[in-house]
């Protein structure tokens, strides 16, 4: 965490953030000034990251398919750090196969992960932006979840399912001056960022996607970008 940025005293709630997008925008969060929980299944591996993020990284070990974790998890949270003014719902997974096939283990798990875990864990922190008046709901979502692909059923259905989620949510919230903003990146490279940032075969990359977040939950709380699709430009 940097002592001033343009999310400075900000406090900031990662879901899966042990690896992946979700570490690329935990570290951004940092960068840009704020005190940053992160959440994963992993004890190891999350400590690891909260090591390497500094001081201002707060690890919280959570499954998100289960609600007892996912409100205790928000209890210890807001004990810690008190109500984030920023929660981006990453935790996901994708179980893949076509439908003929799929076994009802691999599609609950899905949808309770990427579809149930993101209302659970958006439910839990709720309630304290909106007695504040303020917040941002960040949530990841995919393009899967504006067209379906083949092998992709669950993860599609649940994809869709944040679209429907986010825009009743944001009806109810957004009076209350809470912004629910939908991010759906194209296919995304989690690897260390480094290398050519422009020019052709180059994915979108986490960091991007990383980047957005904290422009998005920097400006002022009169703006909202409510659905936003990113892609790669010449992957």
């Amino acid at each position: 965490m940097t002592t001033s940025g343009p999310l400075s005293g900000k406090r900031a709630v990662v879901t899966g953030a042990s690896r992946g997008i979700g570490r690329h925008i935990a570290r951004a969060l940092c960068d840009a000034g704020a005190t940053v929980a992160i959440t994963g299944r992993n004890r190891e591996t999350l400590e690891a990251v909260a090591r390497e993020l500094g001081p201002g990284c707060l690890p919280q070990i959570c499954d998100q398919r289960d609600p007892e974790a996912i409100s205790a998890m928000a209890a210890a949270v807001i004990n810690a750090l008190g109500v984030p003014d920023i929660l981006v719902n990453n935790a996901g997974l994708f179980r893949g196969g076509p439908v003929v096939n799929m076994a009802l283990a691999d599609w609950n798990e899905v949808i309770e992960t990427n579809l149930t875990g993101v209302f659970l864990t958006t439910q839990a922190f709720l309630p304290g932006m909106l007695e504040r008046k303020r917040g941002d709901i960040f949530i990841i979502s995919s393009m899967s979840g504006k067209k379906g692909d083949p092998n992709a059923a669950a993860y599609a259905a649940s994809k869709f399912g944040l679209q429907g989620f986010a825009q009743a949510l944001l009806y109810e919230v957004r009076k209350s001056n809470v912004r629910v903003m939908v991010l759906n990146p194209s296919s995304v490279d989690t690897s260390v960022d480094h290398g050519r940032k422009e020019g052709s075969g180059l994915h979108l990359h986490a960091a991007d996607l990383a980047a957005t977040v904290v422009h998005l939950a920097a400006l002022p709380g009169r703006t909202l970008f409510r659905d936003m699709d990113i892609w790669g430009t010449n992957p």
